[in-house]
């Protein structure tokens, strides 16, 4: 009788890792399904002198929007000003070389940005900043 009931009691423990094993599998697979965006933009130089040239560069992409043409665009910041939008490109890589103005702190950043009926811009998503010191 003893025997009898450790082997139902291991049967039921089986069954029920097995049970949440499959309901796990299920919930990870779901997740799939998801959008992908990913945006990354970078400096050449953290410190460069006055008059040099900083070579920055943008990556990215997104299926957030489907068949909607999405734009590239690098934004640069000086000092505690605004952002300004340097350049965009349909493309998924934009490389430009900034030449450092005067001293203090240059801010660059990516952003993606979807365009509806070539007027209407939606941004999708904005990268990281990088900062370059300039001497």
């Amino acid at each position: 009788m003893n025997t009898a009931k450790s082997i139902f009691i291991r049967r039921a423990g089986s069954a029920a890792v097995v049970a949440a094993l499959a309901a796990g599998g299920l919930a990870v697979g779901a997740g799939s399904a998801s959008a992908k965006s990913a945006i990354s933009v970078g400096v050449s130089a953290r410190t460069v002198a006055v008059g040099h040239i900083v070579r920055v560069s943008a990556s990215g992409s997104s299926d957030d929007f489907g068949a909607t043409p999405i734009q590239l665009c690098i934004d640069e910041k000086v000092g505690s000003g605004a952002w300004k939008q340097l350049a965009c490109t349909n493309k998924y890589n934009l490389a430009l070389n900034i030449r450092a103005p005067h001293r203090g702190e240059l801010q660059f950043r990516s952003q993606l940005i979807a365009v509806f009926n070539a007027h209407h811009r939606v941004l999708d998503r904005t990268s990281g900043t990088d900062v370059v010191q300039v001497r």
